[in-house]
């Protein structure tokens, strides 16, 4: 049957060929029959490079009850794969080129092979654990949707909605071990050296749930020990030696602009605008401090609980009270204090401040600069 395929092969590029001609940057196979562990259903599975990004044309066959499918997977696509970002790497590298319009279009392909390759490093390890951390925020709206449905007993969506958290699930993992694998192939996965505590266990609670509350809870569990893998990965993988002038060089000029737009909420009396420019100086201030003490670089991925400092024991004031109570006088005022003792904290630790009251004085700062 492989040969049959292979001249199926022959017969759909020819077509496309035809119809395309120099559209297509080039075709190549992958899958079971390249790789050689193929079962009666497998596919052929072959692909084309199109030239232009709004190329549509496919052709989908079934011979002898075998999908036979010649689709468009664009250069943008082949890009993601290797940067981890889509999780079908495995596609890169197991294949085998059968066209190529030009040279430049192979060596174009083998270069995303090898930055797939290059991201499997040791030295990589950082970059792709920060990938694994945006793709496993992406379960947020899933859960969302599961606990929604939950509620309701719809049982299909909740099933629909837990297999997407597993799978975006299984993404972030792979990435964040730095492997290329097929991720519909749980033995694939489970060779993984990093998973969560207890996470077959998980898997297969989420596998062979009856109903959605049962779902839900399995989900929560898998998402629960998931973050705490992370987390824990976070703590030494994105962990390096530096300094309070190394991370808030050239950083009091923001903080103390955010500060003057929670000085002018509370000159205007507007909840809207302070609570959003007091927390995001809060949260700035908050994860550069922390990382110059820890050495951490706290992201997106972090609650504030994670990364705060206890400002208060070093003689700030507390202003989160006060834009609670809605006391915007008050808050004014102790703004303005926060900012002397910030900028002494500052000039403490060795912290330029980077404020220039003339001129002058800047020029004489860019001169030396």
């Amino acid at each position: 049957m492989t040969r049959d395929l292979e001249l199926v092969r022959d017969v759909l590029q020819e077509a496309l060929l035809a119809r395309l001609g120099e559209e297509v940057d080039l075709i190549f196979q992958y899958g079971s029959l390249i790789k050689g562990n193929t079962h009666r259903y497998s596919d052929l599975d072959i692909s084309y490079v199109p030239v232009h990004e709004s190329t549509r044309e496919s052709i989908t066959v079934m011979v002898d009850d075998i999908l036979c499918d010649l689709y468009p997977l664009r250069w943008s696509r082949l890009e993601e794969m290797a940067e981890f970002r889509d999780m079908s790497g495995t596609v890169l590298q197991h294949s085998r080129i059968v066209y190529q319009r030009t040279p430049g279009a192979g060596r174009r392909f083998h270069a995303l092979t090898a930055r797939l390759l290059d991201l499997q490093k040791p030295q990589a390890r950082a970059a792709m654990l920060k990938l694994s951390h945006e793709i496993f925020q992406k379960t947020g709206y899933d859960y969302y949707l599961l606990r929604a449905q939950a509620a309701t007993g719809h049982f299909p969506a909740c099933f629909r909605h837990g297999q997407k958290i597993l799978h975006t699930t299984l993404h972030a993992l792979a990435v964040c071990n730095q492997r290329s694998i097929d991720t519909r192939k749980m033995s694939e996965v489970l060779t993984l050296p990093r998973l969560p505590d207890g996470f077959a266990e998980a898997v297969e609670r989420i596998n062979t749930a009856a109903d959605p509350k049962a779902l839900l809870a399995a989900c929560e569990v898998l998402l629960e020990t998931t973050r705490n893998l992370l987390l824990c990965e976070q703590h030494e993988a994105c962990r390096s030696e530096t300094t309070y002038p190394d991370v808030l060089r050239a950083a009091y000029p923001e903080l103390k602009a955010d500060l003057q737009r929670v000085l002018i909420a509370c000159e205007r009396q507007d909840r809207f605008l302070l609570n959003s420019k007091l927390a995001s100086f809060y949260h700035e201030l908050a994860i550069h401090i922390t990382r110059a003490i820890t050495g951490v670089e706290y992201s997106d991925f972090n609650s504030l609980a994670e990364y705060e400092q206890d400002f208060v024991a070093w003689g700030f004031p507390a202003l989160f009270p006060l834009a609670a109570a809605g006391d915007f006088a008050e808050l004014h005022r102790q703004c303005l204090v926060f900012d002397q003792h910030l900028r002494r904290f500052l000039t403490e630790n060795g912290v330029a401040l980077n404020t220039f009251a003339s001129l002058d004085e800047l020029r004489d700062y860019l001169a030396t600069e």
